[in-house]
């Protein structure tokens, strides 16, 4: 793999190009202040920030594909939404902001609201969540996604629900009283979705219609990926609100997280767990012949999985579970018997594993190259559990649909790095251009050490490989003025280093619990502020909730990153790791290395979230010493190797005026 290149470089049609060399590309784009009209929401604009919204400019007007790396600071919401809603204002198009996280709706919409306020213009937006997380009926939240979207069709379609009815009339167009309220939340928005869930439940209207009705006219429809790159779900919202794909600007926001949550969306699975829900639903209503079929079913999963013990699996092809069914039931009508049946259940009791399996026959059969078929045997709980997979490995079968059609799209992240990869396993053509800029917040701000003679190799995984880690650790943490947060590849390994770190550590820990709800877990980050003067530690996990999007300004003053947290090496692993070997030739870089880095940068960036914070950054692993690893730094971190890390913290503390 090629040395990644500087931020003086940009990467055009496959191809890194000196900044100075494309004055073409950036001709009368670069100034000292926002350009002509566009909205920009601030009354200053950073250098670096200006050299994005011209990029951001440019690339909208020629309808060029762009990826950014933009670190944290850099003001890339602004930077991007700016220039898109100035060119889509007088145009027939719509800005999308998708992003998976609620505070990024948050942050977007007070851009949004910055920008109403200082130009007196209304830019017209509204932020969408879910439509689960919009419905006014009671008990639906614990829905799985598919049971609540036959709910709510059953409903409208059987003229149950007073919200839908009180919103739209039975051809589907928006209420009298319904369109008055939707032209008072224009004037009110932009606003979190909550407004209109409220209003809407206070007016007893369907807030998800009521939303759709105000998206209609929004210029800048701030929403999770799923609103576009799930073909289901956009083409039923394009449709209600007017649009084409060629019509939108598409913003995706923190990108580096669309190719795994793509993979995903197009993942299926069926477990004998669910069988056994399947049984019990089928016993209780008295669906007889359908009973005999999901024992049929069950006795499939336990043939496939012969002779696999637990943690143990293969790949199983399409036309052996296929062949299977056919023994059972001919395969199309046993998905329709069970989907007949789901329908009747869920009249009872909303929801039904009899639909989810359903639902998994209908995609088994979807899709070959670019996913693979496991059998698996797994431990929940105290029982085995059977699951077969039917596994999306390639996003860029999702995601290629909008980034060829829209009318442009621009990805950016504070980790996109390399945005080659990224590039290439969502799809993006070779026009593209790919832009990584550095922090705007000073280098001296940080400090970045590698730790070799530790590591989390599971080869050298033992009791002494714990102790030296955990005292490792200790003694950076109680060197810290200030609170540190530690994470780990997983919460066993954490665990195990943990036995040996509470004791040594002199300061109150805290442990990340995978099992918590969003309340727990922003009740724990309160109590751990309330540590800033005395210390606290914070254990948690590289893949956690705490890995990512958590912003302790002022709070934390150093993160260690335990390991590496590369993926576990099983079958799933193995196989995406052959399919970018066949597609590009980067198996192990793209399939195994580069995701799990990500993940150590996004651990990392927890510490530095504004031009004030100062802190030690620790890479507790000898294998980040290694040029397979250490090309993935971002340039301007230039981690030092050291194998006393103590003395580098305490000095950089000293100089920081900490103590």
């Amino acid at each position: 793999m090629h040395a990644f290149p500087s931020n003086r470089f940009l990467h055009v049609a496959g191809s890194y190009i000196k900044l100075s060399w494309c004055k073409q590309f950036y001709s009368g784009c670069v100034r000292k202040s926002p350009m002509g009209d566009m909205l920009f929401p601030h009354e200053n604009v950073r250098d670096v920030q200006n050299e994005m919204l011209a990029l951001v400019q440019k690339c909208i007007e020629t309808r060029t594909p762009l990826l950014v790396h933009a670190p944290t600071g850099l003001g890339k919401t602004a930077a991007t939404l700016a220039p898109a809603v100035t060119y889509a204002k007088d145009k027939d198009l719509v800005v999308f902001f998708l992003t998976s996280r609620h505070t990024q709706h948050l942050i977007a919409i007070q851009t949004l609201k910055d920008i109403k306020q200082r130009f007196n213009v209304n830019p017209g937006t509204v932020s969408i969540v879910g439509k689960k997380n919009l419905c006014a009926q009671s008990g639906v939240t614990t829905l799985r996604s598919d049971d609540f979207l036959e709910y709510c069709r059953a409903l409208r379609e059987d003229g149950k629900c007073s919200y839908y009815l009180n919103t739209r009339t039975t051809n589907g167009l928006v209420q009298p009283k319904a369109e008055l309220v939707a032209v008072e939340l224009r004037n009110e928005l932009p606003a979190p979705s909550e407004h209109i869930l409220n209003r809407g439940t206070e007016q007893e209207m369907c807030p998800y219609e009521l939303t759709v009705a105000v998206a209609k006219d929004a210029k800048v429809i701030i929403a999770d990926y799923n609103y576009l790159f799930n073909a289901r779900i956009r083409d039923a919202f394009l449709s209600k609100i007017g649009k084409k794909l060629e019509q939108c600007i598409v913003i995706i926001d923190e990108g580096h997280n669309l190719p795994g949550r793509l993979r995903e969306q197009q993942t299926q699975r069926l477990s004998s767990l669910t069988i056994r829900r399947a049984i019990k639903e089928a016993k209780k209503y008295s669906y007889n012949e359908v009973l005999d079929a999901l024992v049929g079913v069950q006795d499939i999963l336990n043939k496939l999985s012969l002779g696999l013990f637990r943690d143990q699996e293969r790949l199983v092809t399409k036309q052996q579970f296929v062949d299977e069914i056919k023994r059972v039931k001919d395969y199309e009508e046993l998905a329709v018997l069970f989907e007949w049946a789901a329908d009747g259940i869920r009249e009872e009791q909303k929801t039904s594993a009899i639909g989810g399996i359903a639902s998994f026959l209908k995609g088994w059969n979807e899709g070959d190259v670019g996913y693979s078929r496991i059998i698996a045997v797994k431990q929940f709980g105290n029982e085995p559990v059977t699951v077969l997979s039917h596994r999306c490995m390639d996003p860029s079968l999702a995601a290629k649909e909008v980034i060829d059609n829209a009318h442009n799209v621009i990805m950016m992240s504070g980790t996109l790095t390399p945005t080659s990869m990224f590039a290439d396993v969502l799809g993006f053509p070779k026009t593209t251009v790919q832009k990584e800029f550095p922090s705007p917040f000073p280098v001296a701000n940080k400090v970045s050490l590698i730790v070799p003679g530790v590591t989390t190799k599971f080869t050298a995984r033992s009791e002494g490989q714990f102790k030296n880690i955990a005292s490792i650790c200790a003694n950076i943490v109680n060197s810290v003025p200030g609170c540190s947060a530690i994470f780990f590849p997983s919460y066993l390994l954490r665990d195990e280093v943990a036995k040996f770190l509470q004791d040594a550590v002199a300061k109150t820990v805290f442990f990340e619990d995978p099992r918590a709800t969003k309340e727990d877990r922003q009740e724990l980050l309160k109590r751990f502020a309330q540590y800033k003067d005395s210390g606290a530690v914070l254990l948690g996990v590289a893949a956690g909730s705490f890995g990512e999007g958590v912003d302790l300004p002022g709070i934390l003053k150093s993160v260690i990153v335990v390991g590496i947290p590369l993926d576990r090496p099983d079958l799933e692993t193995k196989e995406l790791i052959n399919y970018y070997d066949k597609k590009f030739h980067r198996g192990w870089d793209y399939g195994y290395i580069l995701p799990a880095v990500t993940k150590t940068l996004q651990n990392a960036g927890r510490c530095i979230r504004s031009e004030t914070d100062r802190g030690v950054l620790v890479f507790m692993d000898e294998r980040y010493a290694t040029q397979m690893y250490a090309r993935c730094f971002p340039k301007d971190w230039n981690p030092k190797l050291t194998a006393d890390p103590v003395a580098h913290v305490k000095r950089f503390f000293a100089t920081q005026n900490f103590i």
